[in-house]
């Protein structure tokens, strides 16, 4: 979502020769289609989310726990992308056969009912009860913010620390990088010491002011 083509990993290529512009023809798209909805309806999406999200837990309490040793303990944060980080968006791109027009997508967003990604519900927990304050990064536009609050709420994101939304300045720069590297500075100079970030694209991660980056498995689309 968040001016996202979710058809980005799904690239139909109009083939106006013959097989010579390509060594290989290219791979059917209902076959990659079905392969992932095989890949999620196996539990194997979950179960490869699950082993990133297992890694930042430890490494949360590991580093929560020697930040209470400290004599001056430092506030510590993590941050969180929103799409297929904290909340999926698969049933509705299975409504939409992985494409839609940019204003099905937002209109799905506004709706507010995407599911929890459950492995990340559970490290968001664990950053609460370590008192590791979260910060949610988000590349969805402001005018859909208020719905995302609502919709993290709605399935057991009951609070955070700070919540950004791609603001208009950000909206005609192409990668995420920029927009998401000024809010964690932001974070970093409220005083919080970044200690994971934590998303679905390497775009989420890049740009520094974080200690950490995990990066879940996202099959279904790619953001510079």
């Amino acid at each position: 979502m968040l001016h996202r083509r979710w058809f980005a990993c799904l690239m139909v290529f109009s083939v106006l020769t013959t097989s010579s512009l390509f060594a290989t023809p290219p791979t059917d798209l209902a076959i990659d289609k079905q392969k992932l909805e095989t890949y999620v309806a196996s539990g194997q999406y979950e179960q490869d989310i699950a082993a990133v999200t297992h890694q930042a837990q430890a490494y949360v309490l590991a580093t929560a726990k020697a930040n209470r040793q400290l004599r001056q303990p430092k506030k510590l944060a993590i941050v969180l992308d929103i799409d297929e980080t904290s909340l999926s968006n698969y049933p509705d791109m299975l409504k939409l056969d992985f494409g839609g027009t940019f204003a099905e997508i937002q209109q799905a967003n506004d709706r507010g009912d995407d599911p929890a990604i459950q492995p990340t519900l559970a490290l968001y927990k664990t950053a609460v009860t370590q008192g590791v304050y979260v910060f949610f990064v988000t590349g969805r536009p402001e005018s859909g913010c208020q719905a995302a609050q609502d919709n993290l709420k709605a399935v057991g994101y009951n609070a955070w620390q700070g919540f950004y939304c791609k603001p208009k300045a950000y909206q005609s720069i192409k990668s995420a990088i920029p927009y998401k590297q000024a809010m964690r500075k932001q974070i970093t100079e409220q005083g919080y010491t970044i200690i994971a970030s934590i998303g679905d694209q390497q775009s989420d991660l890049q740009g520094g002011y974080a200690e950490r980056g995990f990066q879940l498995p996202n099959p279904f689309y790619y953001l510079p």
